[in-house]
Formats: C-alpha cells, structure tokens, sequence
C-alpha cells in the first residue's frame, strides 16, 4: 500500500467505552444509550511504523458496579489504500469475552499491533518526561490555555490558531498524506463568539504518551477542553478540544501536539 490508513474498529454494547492509542486517549463514548459502533482512523496517533500498543476499557454504566449480561465488546484494525482501493485485516474484528460480568467492575484489553506507513512524524519522541515536574504548576500553566484557546475561538483570531496549531496540523497533513496548508477563518463557527469558560476546578490533570504528553480531563470528556455556550436553548453551540500537550526540553513552554 502507497498510503496506508488504519482504522480502529469498535463495537460495544450496554457499557462506556475508552480506547487508548500508544497510551493516548483518543476515542470514547460515555452515552446510556445502548451501543456504539465507529470505526475510527487513527494514523494521527502513528509517528512511524513498528509496534503500536492500544488498551481498551469498557465501564459499567452509570450508577452501575458492574456490567449487565449484555454487555459485548468486539473491536478489529484495518487498513485501507483509498487511492487504489485496497483493505487489508490487521485483526480480524471478533468478540472479547468478558468473564463473569455481574461480578466485574472494569474491563480491559491490551494488545499491539505492527503498522506500515511511509512517513515519520517527529511528535512527542524527544520530548520530556512531564511526569517528573511539579503537578500544581503544571496545572496552571495547562489551564492558561483555556482562556487563550477560548479567546481564539470567539474571535475567530485565525492567525494565532495557526501559530499554536502548526506542529499538530502539520504532522495531521503527513499522517493523511496532504499538502500542509493554514486553516482559514471557515473553521470557525458564527456562533463560537457565544462560547464560555467551564470551571476550571472541574478539570483533572492527566499524564498519556508514557508522560511525554499532558492535558486535563471533565468527567466523561475526552481530554482537553470543553467551551459552553453563554445561552443555552436549541439552537446555542458547544464545543470539546481534544488537545494533548508537550514540552520540547526543560524550561521551554507547553505547546500543543496533538
């Protein structure tokens, strides 16, 4: 395959879902609505090819500390060339068997796989251990971001978005095999200018990519940030940032990655 794209496959019944990446995050489902079944590319979260690890959580549902008799887990990855057409299985989908679910509080699956690709993004490789760092202050210093990334998205600033983003947009470009280009104003919702802060004594900081990445976390959000809008009613807008940060080398400041 010339440009190969992998997709995560996953189906889960009567249970949260969470599906971790090379120890990042990257798709979850928190919803009391019976299932979800997606099938997510994941090439942004593929620096260069070789093992990639990935972990799946179920949770029982809320209020619930366990999981009901229909509770079903079946996942797989593939991998398409949409230039020529072409699917190869990487791991056939099938179901994990989950062993005595009336009596099972969490579920977990961890495997890896081997990917091909013809890139190589830098990312977060040689960037620092953030575990090792003071967690107050690195606590506030992800926080300030929140209030910047706000002021971005209500004021439609698209040339700062294209200043903090570049790395990430850039590396995106290369997973997916574009031309790098600067996002333009388009990307920006009308009704953004309404968006507000949610309290930031609600975020939890959070350590993924073996502590080389950071970010904070709501209850039952992706990690990142999360923007309200000021009125709420049927036509008002949110919206969720998935956002991971880093640090290059000691005293550098955090930017975002991914």
């Amino acid at each position: 395959m010339n440009n190969p794209i992998y997709y995560f496959e996953i189906k889960v019944l009567y249970a949260y879902v969470e599906l971790y990446i090379n120890d990042l995050l990257v798709f979850a489902h928190y919803e009391d609505n019976g299932s979800i079944w997606v099938d997510w590319p994941i090439n942004q979260y593929i620096l260069k090819s070789g093992n990639q690890s990935f972990e799946i959580r179920i949770i029982p549902y809320k209020n619930n500390t366990n999981f009901s008799d229909n509770t079903l887990l079946e996942f797989g990855i593939h991998v398409l060339d949409e230039s020529i057409n072409d699917r190869k299985e990487i791991l056939e989908k099938s179901e994990i068997n989950i062993n005595q679910k009336s009596k099972t509080p969490l579920f977990i699956h961890k495997n890896s796989f081997n990917a091909e690709v013809p890139y190589e993004n830098l990312g977060w490789t040689n960037s620092i251990d953030l575990s090792k760092e003071n967690k107050d202050q690195l606590l506030v210093e992800i926080l300030k971001w929140n209030s910047e990334l706000l002021n971005i998205y209500r004021t439609s600033d698209i040339s700062l978005y294209n200043k903090l983003y570049k790395d990430r947009d850039y590396e995106f470009s290369k997973a997916y095999y574009k031309t790098y280009q600067e996002g333009t104003k388009d990307i920006f919702h009308s009704k953004f200018k309404n968006l507000d802060l949610i309290n930031n004594d609600l975020y939890e900081l959070k350590f993924y990519g073996n502590n080389k990445l950071v970010s904070v976390k709501l209850p039952k959000e992706l990690p990142g940030f999360t923007f309200e809008p000021t009125l709420k009613d049927e036509d008002s807008l949110g919206i969720s940032l998935l956002t991971f940060f880093h640090r290059k080398k000691e005293g550098d400041p955090l930017e975002i990655i991914r």
